[in-house]
């Protein structure tokens, strides 16, 4: 803050609100700081694990694929309890899912 600077004659608190002394430009100011880059011979680009093959891995497409579901559980945090959830559907099928939705709509 700029110690010379005096509030105005004119000013008005109640107004024009608490008044701040204005800011001095830093003489030293070189602009934004970043760091300096220097070339690296070594860079061998961006590190990526290596990938290493597994005779055993066996991709199984109905991995989470279930008949039927017993029980759906919701992990919620609330402010302020008494939520009420109903008419929930699980499904795979947007078909089936927009049939849901329309038989609910207002």
């Amino acid at each position: 803050a700029d110690t010379d600077a005096k509030k105005p004659d004119d000013w008005d608190d109640e107004e024009d609100g608490e008044w701040e002394a204005p800011t001095k430009d830093n003489p030293g100011y070189k602009g934004d700081w970043s760091v300096k880059r220097i070339s690296n011979p070594g860079y061998k680009g961006f590190w990526e694990a290596k990938k290493i093959a597994n005779p055993e891995y066996v991709d199984e497409e109905a991995l989470y694929s279930y008949a039927d579901f017993g029980f759906i559980g919701f992990d919620l945090w609330q402010v302020k309890g008494g939520s009420i959830f109903d008419n929930i559907i699980i499904t795979d099928d947007k078909s089936e899912a927009d049939a849901f939705a329309k038989k609910w709509k207002a």
